[in-house]
């Protein structure tokens, strides 16, 4: 029986490459937040201020939803949403967050993480690559490349 491939391999790749970027989408949004929420980033600096009511809050929901907007918080959002979703069926709560962290180290290096270093008793080969193509393809759906 041969193996077709679910994504071509443009997609599966810009998957895998959003997988890689994870943790520095996650790191700059956070940042991001952070900085709006203490204040310091403040675009007015050095602007005259007027005898008018400030709306700081207001300003700072709106940088929030622009931050929201991002195409990097989509991709952020979309490896989060899949990693909730991969081992949905599983009732070990232990196993199933296992899984989810095998599988996106596996992304980013193959090579470094192969199924057979990562430790997932209870889970075979077969059954964990199937979930981490199901991975790349919901990574590729909420980014609406399929």
């Amino acid at each position: 029986m041969s193996r077709k491939a679910t994504l071509p391999y443009d997609i599966r790749q810009e998957c895998l490459w959003i997988v890689r970027g994870y943790d520095r989408r996650v790191k700059a949004y956070y940042e991001a937040v952070r900085q709006i929420a203490d204040g310091s980033s403040n675009d007015n600096a050095g602007m005259p201020s007027g005898s008018r009511c400030s709306r700081t809050v207001e300003g700072k929901a709106e940088k929030l939803l622009a931050i929201e907007k991002w195409p990097e918080t989509r991709k952020m959002r979309a490896v989060a949403q899949a990693k909730i979703h991969i081992g949905a069926d599983l009732e070990n709560e232990e196993l199933r967050r296992r899984l989810a962290d095998g599988i996106v180290l596996n992304c980013k290096s193959r090579n470094e993480y192969p199924f057979r270093y990562l430790g997932l008793e209870g889970i075979s080969q077969r059954d964990f690559y199937r979930r981490k193509e199901k991975f790349l393809v919901e990574i590729a759906e909420h980014m609406s490349m399929i």
